[in-house]
């Protein structure tokens, strides 16, 4: 070995790097015994021992969830294909650049030459891919899903809406071998559980009513590529016991078909939600979790990344703006403070629709912290823009607001990136979507029941108060506003 090799653990929300010696064994587990400490339920106190010499040799010591190992590209095809769990007591040479999964924590190997280059590495994707990438730790979730997509290893995406898991994801497909294939988004939580299951793996003439052809599932057209499944968490359990065949399989099973299909696709989830909890509330099944969670990818808040709010404000009021055929305003350094003061709870994707109004509230000159979002009490304490406990001055929706919201109740205009509650049951890479129904009009159906009020109207919808915010914006509607009385009140 030309100087010395590191093993790079990835573990929750931040790595720790270790240096390996030069000949010896090391222990790894979560014992207090261990040489490299991972401490994570999934983990054996005694896991594995690495065996450092002119090469290293990875040997499993009988753990309770296993040790595998993801060998990195190495030509135009996969140099092998994943080892499958390593029996205990088996030695394989881990080379530099594979991903090493201890129990469900992801390990990388990285050999420094004598002149200090790190070989077998991978840069953190430029803004080219559509990324703003600034935060180190963002950088560090870049660089593992690019070596991720090195294999076909499952990658679990973890974040609150509108925190970019789409845009990771869109990542991790670009830089895989599978990146001139078709990348298929699909929505889990909007497709109805009656027809998940035929949308996702087709249909046999005569399956069920209405079935008067047969028809290939999403699954199938997707071969060769990547499918994309968020808010996996949302997917019924009767479903996810089909989905975790096909894992196991690679191969799908038409509704009302006796025999099976082969596939050859690259599955890439994301929730929202605590899989884990979900699975200890018997909502999730804990073996479709582990098969799905072989890189599991967590992306922080943006309240977490203040290094980023300013470069992805400008980035997103420039690109607006060019669009819109108008002058990029400046922002002030009084605004700016003001971006980076507010905690953004809807995250990245409120933050691209504040610049886009912030034009339009400035009137097309400088930005200012009265064209933003507004915090109240310091950076941790976010003003409610829109109180839950809100009063409105139209009552039962016949005319007045009717009337306000019938000039754009035909238009069609594109959805944001990742707003799942409400957006179509299908989004494929161009950006276009399979609709059952107009989603404007169960949002306008709504508020009418509710009389305008829009916590009431999103309870309607089963969706959160925010989403149903986000999808007037993103609709070019305008929301019902707070009645205010003379003397001042509510």
């Amino acid at each position: 070995m030309s100087s010395h090799a590191e093993l790079t653990v990835y573990l929750k929300h931040a790595s720790t790097t270790h240096p390996l010696p030069f000949g010896g064994e090391l222990l790894v587990g979560r014992g207090s015994r261990a040489h490299i400490r991972v401490d994570d339920p999934s983990v054996s106190r005694e896991h594995l021992l690495l065996h450092v010499g002119s090469r290293i040799e990875v040997e499993d010591l009988g753990s309770a969830n296993g040790t595998q190992i993801f060998p990195k590209k190495t030509t135009g095809a996969l140099s092998t294909a994943e080892t499958g769990p390593l029996r205990p007591g088996q030695r394989v040479v881990l080379e530099p650049g594979s991903v090493l999964r201890i129990g469900a924590v992801p390990c990388l190997l990285q050999v420094e030459e004598a002149t200090g280059r790190i070989i077998h590495s991978t840069l953190p994707p430029s803004s080219g891919n559509g990324a703003v990438i600034v935060d180190p730790e963002m950088r560090r979730i870049y660089e593992l899903a690019a070596r991720a997509a090195q294999s076909d290893i499952g990658v679990l995406i973890f974040g609150e809406t509108g925190s970019g898991k789409e845009l990771l994801a869109e990542a991790v497909h670009n830089a895989s071998h599978r990146a001139k294939k078709h990348l298929l988004k699909i929505n889990c939580g909007a497709i109805s559980e009656g027809l998940l299951e035929s949308e996702l793996f087709g249909h046999e003439r005569g399956a069920f009513t209405g079935a008067h052809t047969a028809r290939a599932g999403l699954f199938e057209n997707t071969a060769g590529g990547t499918i994309f499944m968020d808010e996996i968490g949302e997917m019924p359990l009767a479903t996810q016991v089909k989905l975790l065949r096909v894992l196991e399989e690679k191969a799908i099973r038409r509704v009302g078909a006796s025999k099976s299909i082969p596939i050859d696709v690259r599955f890439v989830a994301a929730t929202n939600r605590d899989l884990e909890l979900e699975v200890a509330r018997g909502r999730f099944r804990r073996d479709l979790y582990y098969r799905i969670s072989g890189i599991v990818l967590r992306l922080p808040p943006l309240r977490q990344r203040k290094s980023e709010i300013e470069p992805l404000a400008r980035h997103f009021l420039a690109n607006f703006c060019m669009a819109s055929r108008i002058r990029i305003p400046e922002i002030t350094e009084e605004g700016i403070a003001a971006l980076l003061e507010y905690s953004w709870p809807g995250n990245v994707r409120e933050l691209r629709n504040a610049m886009e109004r912030a034009p339009f509230l400035s009137a097309g000159g400088p930005i200012g912290p009265e064209h933003l979002p507004r915090v109240a009490g310091g950076a941790d304490e976010a003003e409610e823009l829109f109180p839950e406990e809100e009063k409105t001055d139209v009552g039962p929706m016949s005319a007045e607001l009717r009337e306000v919201f019938r000039p754009v109740m035909g238009q069609r205009r594109p959805t944001s990136e990742d707003d799942t509650a409400l957006m179509p049951v299908v989004r494929e890479s161009g950006g276009r979507g399979v609709r059952g129904e107009s989603e404007r009009h169960r949002v306008l159906s709504a508020l009418e029941q509710a009389r305008g009020n829009q916590t009431k109207a999103a309870a309607l919808l089963g969706v959160s108060r925010r989403t149903l915010i986000n999808r007037l914006e993103s609709f070019g509607l305008p929301r019902p506003r707070k009645r205010v009385h003379p003397n001042g009140g509510e």
